[in-house]
């Protein structure tokens, strides 16, 4: 009877510790300001994927190899980047979901935009 109590305090520890040393940070609770560099070659971007948290203040800084219209899709914002002349595309990210990031003319999805929820 008594092995079993200690198995069983030792097990409660186990998980206790497990517990607080597994649990995933709390999110900032202040927005950020976040400045991002996007290189499209070809009809590759990269990162393929911005994560950014509501209300953090985001600058993306776009360069190419190529002339691009760019259009940011969820915030309706669109740039024109020329190669040799990186662009600069700043906004609030005041709208969570998954936003596509796609080269306008083409209609090609280069990349995904990700405002999570405070």
């Amino acid at each position: 009877m008594s092995r079993t109590l200690i198995l069983i305090v030792l097990v409660a520890l186990g998980l206790g510790v497990l517990f607080f040393t597994l649990r995933p940070a709390p999110p900032s609770a202040e927005p950020e300001e976040r400045e991002v560099d996007l290189e499209i070659r070809g009809a590759t971007m990269t990162p393929k994927e911005v994560i950014l948290g509501e209300g953090d203040r985001a600058t993306l800084n776009i360069t190419t190899d190529r002339p691009i219209d760019l259009h940011l899709h969820g915030y309706d914002l669109a740039e024109e980047v020329s190669p040799g002349e990186p662009a600069e595309l700043s906004f609030e990210a005041d709208v969570t979901g998954r936003f596509e990031i796609e080269e306008e003319q083409a209609h090609a999805e280069l990349g995904t935009l990700v405002v999570e929820p405070r």
